[in-house]
């Protein structure tokens, strides 16, 4: 008792008494309604307060308490099982420093009643919480079930069907009391493969397949389930396995949105129109988009059938072509998933008036990154907009544009441009107002780069007229694709090889110079653009002749035409004037009375024949022709025994003597080849016959 007075003195005042409140003192207890004072010092401290506990079936049991007024050094969980069937009791017991402990309760079900108590050990002194018994089942934790599959609900495109089984030896809720269960599911949609936002809804199971539509249609999902029993009392179960499931097609929620360019009109007052569309977005679109349907109608409702590119629109169609009458017209157009169409989304393509309505003013750009442009304007004053329509492409000179464009409603008076932006590439801007169902074909436009570079070419330069010591010259700058950015000036070089290199500076807006006063010379001369990014490389280069020799090409080519004109007509009248051939022929010796009609030789060297049956080559044939003017007809040597036949046919020639002999030799099985043969046509020619024999 000492002890527990000392104890109390260190407790704060307990709080007001309620009639119905008894106070515990040890095992006594007295009525707060009794006229008697109880001190303070004769309170004991309040006890703990068993909190909850989770049953794990044939397992164990945690539970959690409140310590009381003060902390005791040491807490007991006692867990009381009692059988029915022999009104046995079994006590389950675990100790602990802190609030909670866990104690295994053997292979208990949790279909029979438990009591649990919760003893605070101060000293020697103990001290009890309530007693508490219940049907374990009610605190028990349900094992996690199984998620076999989550099916699309045709005509619900927003439904699911999740079906579930479980492990009946670990699973205590018979199948009458699944309707009894609280269950909840956790989905986590799935777009372009990363997941967003978790989400946790309640959702009501009766049964191993229940329907759960709160979801989004056309969209995959990752769902798991988790269920208690009793409602709050009873802990939530471990999450299930994750599964995917993805909820069927709708049709479109939203009409796509259109736009129109008239091109041009044709001699019959037919015009050309484009229309265009952005591609639904997903949530809007509800599914994939199939088809696209267009049709088109005069004023008057007249159907038009002639849709040109129009018919047969696939889902990645975002325009088409078609030529419709000068008349105020319409065109609508619908998108398709496989569960129906969207809404309709009509365009006027209005007849343009005399006076246009005003575009709007004040148009500016500015580039806030390499990859965007942020584009702002000023709507016309006095005058209502329902809207604008900001277009924008990069300009090609060697490929077809792509053209872009954002329609706005009327409180939009600026933009920012991400589609299809890039540094270096040169855009033009352009913002047009709508006034109802018409659209101003007036605007404002301007040429834009995010970031500019240097020109990856040079000008091509040409010389366009030479005249003494003056050379004009014109140049074409490289494409748009090449320069990378706007033109400041232009760098002209010229040199030669007696004259140091000069320069000049042109500005962008220029494309032809003259240069004056150039010294005699041969100029190479070439280009460089220039822009605030860098100088790019030289052009073509252009090499040009100044002085008093300065022939022009085209006379080089008159010159050297008219005399090979003469050439060839001198050359056909020498060909076809016989009596020119006969006085050019005259004076020519006759072989037949020269001396090398009686040559001999010294040396056989034209014959040869070979003993024991060797080779042997025998000339049965040479022909001579001579083409020149024998000076010394004693010099040529003949083989003896070859007869010298004239011929009558003579010309005369300058050229050198040439002398052609065909032999024959004998080889074996009687074949025969010439060793040489030269064609030629001689003025004078004669024929040798020797004798094969002859030494």
């Amino acid at each position: 008792m000492t002890k527990l007075l000392t104890l109390s003195r260190k407790l704060s005042p307990a709080p007001p008494m309620k009639e119905g409140d008894r106070l515990y003192l040890g095992s006594r207890s007295f009525d707060p309604n009794l006229k008697t004072r109880v001190s303070m010092s004769e309170a004991s401290p309040r006890p703990p307060r068993l909190i909850c506990c989770v049953f794990i079936i044939k397992s164990n049991v945690t539970c959690h308490w409140e310590p009381g007024d003060i902390s005791a050094t040491r807490y007991t969980l006692q867990v009381q099982r009692f059988s029915s069937g022999n009104g046995s009791l079994k006590t389950f017991t675990c100790t602990t420093n802190g609030s909670s402990c866990t104690t295994g309760i053997g292979s208990s079900t949790v279909r029979i009643d438990f009591c649990i108590t919760v003893i605070a050990h101060i000293g020697n002194t103990n001290i009890t919480s309530k007693r508490r018994c219940q049907p374990g089942r009610i605190e028990a934790i349900l094992p996690p079930v199984i998620l076999n599959s989550a099916e699309p609900v045709h005509g619900s495109p927003e439904c699911l069907t999740v079906s579930w089984s479980r492990k009946i030896q670990l699973f205590f809720v018979s199948d009458n009391e699944i309707k009894d269960l609280n269950s909840q599911i956790e989905f986590k949609a799935l777009e372009q493969s990363t997941l967003v936002d978790v989400q946790v809804r309640n959702v009501t199971v009766t049964g191993y397949s229940f329907l759960a539509c709160f979801f989004t249609p056309d969209t995959s999902y990752i769902i798991r389930l988790r269920n208690r029993y009793l409602g709050p009392a009873s802990p939530w179960s471990p999450w299930s396995n994750a599964l995917q499931g993805r909820t069927a097609e709708d049709a479109p929620s939203a009409a796509p949105t259109l736009w129109r360019q008239v091109k041009h009109s044709s001699s019959f007052g037919w015009r050309l129109v484009s229309l265009l569309w952005k591609p639904l977005p997903h949530s809007l679109a509800r599914g994939r988009v199939v088809f696209y349907n267009v049709s088109c109608e005069t004023e008057n409702a007249q159907v038009l059938g002639d849709h040109g590119s129009c018919n047969n629109l696939h889902g990645v169609n975002t325009s088409c072509s078609l030529h419709l009458p000068s008349g105020r017209c319409s065109c609508a157009l619908t998108a398709s998933t496989s569960a129906g169409p969207s809404p309709q989304a009509r365009i006027w393509i209005p007849v343009v008036p005399e006076t246009e309505p005003p575009a709007p003013h004040q148009i500016a750009a500015s580039p806030l990154n390499d990859f965007s442009l942020e584009v702002r304007w000023t709507s016309p004053q006095n005058r209502s907009v329902s809207g604008f329509v900001v277009e924008w492409f990069a300009v090609r000179e060697k490929s077809s544009r792509v053209l872009h464009w954002e329609k706005l409603n009327s409180s939009c008076t600026k933009l920012l441009i991400t589609e299809d932006v890039k540094p270096m590439e040169r855009y033009t801007v352009s913002v047009k107002a709508l006034y109802g169902d018409h659209g101003a074909e007036t605007y404002q436009t301007l040429y834009i780069y995010t970031r500019q570079g240097a020109p990856s070419a040079g000008p091509n330069v040409k010389g366009h007229h030479i005249s003494g010591s003056s050379v004009e010259l014109r140049w074409t700058a490289p494409p748009v694709e090449q320069l990378h950015g706007f033109i400041c000036n232009y760098t002209l070089f010229y040199n030669s090889h007696n004259q140091p290199a000069r320069r000049v500076i042109i500005p962008g807006h220029i494309h032809h110079h003259t240069l004056k006063n150039m010294p005699p010379g041969i100029y190479d001369i070439f280009m460089q653009v220039s822009t605030v990014a860098g100088t790019g490389p030289a052009g073509s280069l252009v090499r040009v002749n100044i002085g008093s020799e300065d022939v022009s090409l085209e006379m080089y080519v008159v010159v050297s035409l008219a005399l090979m004109s003469l050439v060839l007509m001198v050359m056909a009248c020498l060909t076809q004037n016989k009596m020119v051939k006969k006085k050019l022929c005259q004076g020519i010796p006759d072989p037949s009375n020269s001396t090398l009609s009686r040559w001999t030789p010294e040396t056989n060297l034209m014959t040869q024949q070979l003993v024991g049956g060797q080779e042997r080559f025998d000339v049965k044939y040479s022909e001579v022709s001579l083409l020149g003017k024998l000076q010394d007809p004693e010099q040529h040597v003949y083989p003896p025994g070859c007869r010298l036949q004239s011929h009558a046919s003579f010309l005369l020639s300058t050229t050198p003597v040439k002398i052609e002999n065909t032999f024959t030799r004998d080889l074996p099985g009687d074949s025969k080849f010439p060793i040489s043969d030269l064609n030629t046509t001689p003025c004078i020619y004669a024929s040798i016959s020797c004798c094969s024999g002859s030494m």
